[in-house]
């Protein structure tokens, strides 16, 4: 008897080196692409929170379609690029300045410390931790500085991509829906819930920040806080990063108002920020989740880990996207294989 020989199929045969090629293609793509995934996450922002107004715009208002998505744009471009032009001059002209004179960083880091040590009778730091400090601090933000270039050049990637999304947005959704083989049902269902994760993070972070950073700039007023407004645009970026938050800007200005010998003003500011403005983080929060996606305080923190990681300063916003994005895949695997499986 001659044996019983199983042979792979060339139908199979052809296939996997088709997908093998497939992916090949595409990983040599996404290798030379990776350095603007931010852009196109920006790309995917914006396009999730533009895409509604447009169609009003365009829908009900009768505007041009053209004339809508460069409106649209300018109006996003100014809401992004306005805080971020802010942040730069403010680091550019008032701390970084301030950053240059090391000797009278590491005098007034001294005076603190020497307070500690008289009052509370605690050794906190010696001479070289001070100087040490110092260095790291200043090479922080340069390194933040640096960003802004890479930043400018995501943001171009950003608008540039949107704008051919936000134009072809009707095509767009039907080659979505059609290439992708997951029942559109499940699609849709799924689209909705990441453009509420996607709102969430990308309006109700920064829109928590500057409540809560608007907040701690009633105190600065309150407790005469020399350059009030320089330390509220830097309270806006420290609020959005995980566990520190604004705290990292407040505590360091009480310290030195109690180095400076206001200690009523410095207190009153430390009690102030650590009791308002700390309650006020959770009660915006429970505001806006309310009308956005509840999204988990880990996927926020874990988020801005990875994206800082990944993207720089630009990955406080764009990290916990990723992650929310990551989270979308998940859940929509669960609904299309595991659901659908349990069903039968």
């Amino acid at each position: 008897m001659k044996p019983n020989k199983n042979y792979i199929s060339n139908h199979i045969i052809l296939q996997i080196t088709f997908i093998a090629i497939i992916l090949i293609v595409f990983g040599l793509i996404t290798m030379n692409l990776l350095a603007f995934f931010p852009g196109f996450l920006g790309a995917l922002c914006l396009y999730t929170l533009l895409l509604n107004p447009l169609k009003w715009l365009t829908t009900n208002k009768k505007w041009n379609k053209l004339m809508s998505v460069i409106c649209l744009m300018l109006l996003s471009a100014i809401l992004i690029i306005g805080p971020l032009y802010l942040l730069i001059q403010m680091l550019t002209n008032k701390v970084l300045v301030a950053f240059n004179d090391t000797a009278q960083i590491k005098s007034d880091i001294n005076q603190i410390i020497k307070m500690i040590q008289t009052k509370f009778d605690i050794d906190v730091l010696s001479a070289t931790n001070i100087e040490k400090i110092t260095q790291v601090a200043g090479k922080l933000l340069e390194k933040i500085l640096n960003a802004s270039v890479n930043m400018s050049v995501q943001l171009g990637v950003a608008f540039l991509i949107l704008y051919f999304m936000l134009m072809n947005h009707d095509k767009l959704e039907s080659w979505f829906y059609r290439i992708i083989p997951i029942k559109t049902d499940q699609l849709k269902k799924m689209n909705a819930d990441l453009k509420d994760l996607i709102i969430s993070n990308a309006v109700g972070m920064p829109l928590t920040a500057f409540f809560q950073a608007v907040i701690a700039y009633i105190g600065y007023l309150i407790f005469g806080v020399t350059d009030s407004f320089t330390w509220f645009i830097l309270t806006v970026f420290a609020a959005m990063l995980p566990i520190v938050g604004a705290a990292i800007i407040y505590v360091p200005i009480g310290l030195f108002l109690l180095a400076k010998g206001d200690t009523t003003n410095a207190i009153g500011l430390l009690i102030y920020c650590f009791v308002i403005v700390g309650l006020s983080d959770n009660l915006i929060r429970l505001v806006l989740q309310k009308k956005m996606a509840d999204v988990h305080p880990l996927i926020t923190i874990f988020g801005v880990i990875v994206g800082i990681n990944l993207f720089g300063f630009i990955g406080i916003v764009f990290g916990p996207i990723f992650f929310s994005v990551f989270y979308w895949l998940i859940k929509l695997y669960k609904y299309e294989f595991i659901n659908s499986e349990s069903d039968k």
